[in-house]
């Protein structure tokens, strides 16, 4: 169970941080950044971590909002948003316990490295 579980996190971490997509990229290591620098105590890796888990879902939502023409001439009209939030919404529920889990994982362990970095340079 534990093998698995690890297994899960590094290829989530090989897929979401070790991809060629530079957009996603930046998407990914912002949410950490901002995490890392907003976090003031170890004791809110938690709460630091699901907000970087949002940041990053919200990242990719504008990310796809806003990627490529729309068929109505290049604006971004309310039906393209309703529908790039539904498939959004569609994908994460198509997520499994495990993916969650190690997504939670992953964003924490880079969370947690950046942190103990700004604290040790810190002092």
């Amino acid at each position: 169970m534990l093998a698995e579980l690890l297994n899960e996190m590094l290829a989530i971490l090989r897929a979401t941080f070790l991809h060629g997509d530079w957009i996603s990229l930046l998407i990914a290591f912002g949410s950490v950044i901002v995490a890392a620098l907003m976090m003031r105590r170890g004791t809110q890796i938690g709460s630091m971590t699901l907000m970087a888990l949002t940041l990053f879902a919200i990242g990719g939502y504008l990310r796809n909002l806003f990627a490529g023409p729309t068929p109505e001439g290049g604006t971004v009209t309310g039906g393209r948003m309703v529908s790039q939030f539904n498939a959004s919404l569609g994908q994460f529920m198509d997520l499994t316990a495990g993916n969650l889990l190690g997504y939670f994982m992953a964003f924490m362990l880079l969370i947690l490295v950046l942190f103990g970095l700004r604290s040790i340079l810190s002092r």
